[in-house]
């Protein structure tokens, strides 16, 4: 059995779970099928408008706005969750929203328990992925997110807004640049990866930035957690590091065989399925 193929009988066994009978005395199969579709469509068109997870807030709101039964979120999510797998090929992963570290008046807020977001995930391996459904043009945001989520692990979890930039700047991207040639505006593709919640930018408390202003830190969120994990980054760095290594070896002019550098998707593949997880 595929990895796909178990992922699919568990989100249906989840699905039978529900007491079914209590729920068809509230909606029809018409209905139930109209809700579904309703919140595969909210899933679809976050994914491709901007990536960013969907609240569960916002697909009980959804729910609410086109039926009168109440209760219904936790068995209308699960039937979407079963036809994205068995349709698409997608998981629809219920993930816990990270929160930043709170401080002062606002620590009380650090026992509540914490808001749960929706993403999709593609549940191909990364191989078929790459070679299938991929876009040669999305490589270079995968890279890069791959590469800041390894530098914010790297230094300890949090690292400033400024000092990111001034390795990302030793690696050849600009603050300002407005015109990458594979990233397009700089500033926009980092926000771009804490509105898609892999990253959290915070303000870091009695510090200031090189002007003089509030400085803010990142540190990684959610999807960074659940689709790289510290495997995932350990994983690239030693990639980066072996393809490093080889291209010293391919210089020193002793006959060896010349290796291709390391590619970032090579290593690891955010939005899918990896053994980080």
């Amino acid at each position: 059995m595929t990895k796909t193929s178990t992922q699919t009988q568990a989100y249906q066994t989840q699905l039978d779970s529900f007491d079914a009978a209590a729920v068809i005395t509230r909606v029809s199969a018409e209905e139930r099928d109209a809700l579904v579709a309703e919140v595969m469509r909210l899933m679809l068109f976050s994914q491709y408008r901007d990536g960013a997870p969907v609240l569960r807030a916002d697909v009980s709101k959804l729910i609410s706005s086109h039926s009168n039964a109440r209760g219904l979120t936790s068995w209308i999510v699960a039937q979407a969750q079963v036809k994205f797998m068995s349709i698409f090929g997608y998981e629809m992963k219920e993930l816990s929203r990270a929160t930043a570290k709170k401080t002062g008046a606002a620590r009380h807020n650090l026992d509540a328990d914490p808001p749960k977001v929706y993403v999709l995930k593609s549940a191909l391996p990364a191989a078929a992925r790459q070679r299938w459904v991929d876009r040669p043009e999305d490589h270079a945001e995968r890279g890069f997110c791959m590469t800041v989520c390894a530098l914010v692990h790297m230094s300890g979890g949090t690292l400033p807004e400024d000092r990111l930039w001034q390795h990302l700047e030793a690696m050849g991207l600009r603050r300002d640049d407005e015109a990458h040639p594979k990233l397009g505006d700089a500033k926009a593709a980092l926000a771009r990866l804490i509105k898609k919640r892999y990253l959290i930018r915070e303000k870091l408390h009695g510090a200031t930035n090189e002007a003089g202003g509030d400085a803010y830190g990142v540190t990684l969120a959610e999807r960074a957690k659940d689709e790289i994990g510290v495997d995932g980054v350990e994983k690239f760095v030693a990639g980066i590091m072996r393809g490093a290594e080889d291209g010293r070896d391919a210089g020193d002019g002793d006959g060896g065989e010349e290796r291709e550098p390391h590619d970032a998707e090579d290593v690891i593949d955010p939005g899918s399925e990896t053994d980080g997880e």
